[in-house]
């Protein structure tokens, strides 16, 4: 019977032939390398894409109604303007006054 270290032992002392070298390749010259085929279909392609995606949404902007009605998030943001406006008001009149602001003073309420 074969003793398995001793085949290991022969398989791992064993030398394995070195790959003959490969014969020198000419460098490639950089004036001579373009995209190619591929790289034209891919950039017309692209182009197409682009177009038609901009034809589409100037069709969807044009069918949206400039005169729609109010949804429920109008409000919270005229609320919000109107409020914008009151403090930045407020702050002209403090600077106005010297920018002191009297800790005693009431925050605004809404």
């Amino acid at each position: 019977m074969v003793d398995v270290t001793s085949l290991l032992a022969v398989l791992l002392l064993e030398e394995t032939p070195l790959p003959s070298p490969l014969p020198e390749e000419p460098p490639i010259d950089p004036s001579r390398v373009t995209p190619g085929l591929l790289g034209l279909i891919s950039f017309v392609f692209l182009v197409i894409a682009i177009v038609l995606l901009y034809r589409s949404m100037r069709k969807q902007i044009a069918r949206v109604d400039p005169n729609l009605p109010e949804g429920p998030g109008d409000a919270e943001r005229a609320a919000d303007a109107h409020y914008t406006e009151e403090a930045e008001e407020r702050g002209a009149q403090e600077d106005g006054a010297g920018g002191a602001v009297t800790p005693d003073a009431e925050p605004p309420t809404r």
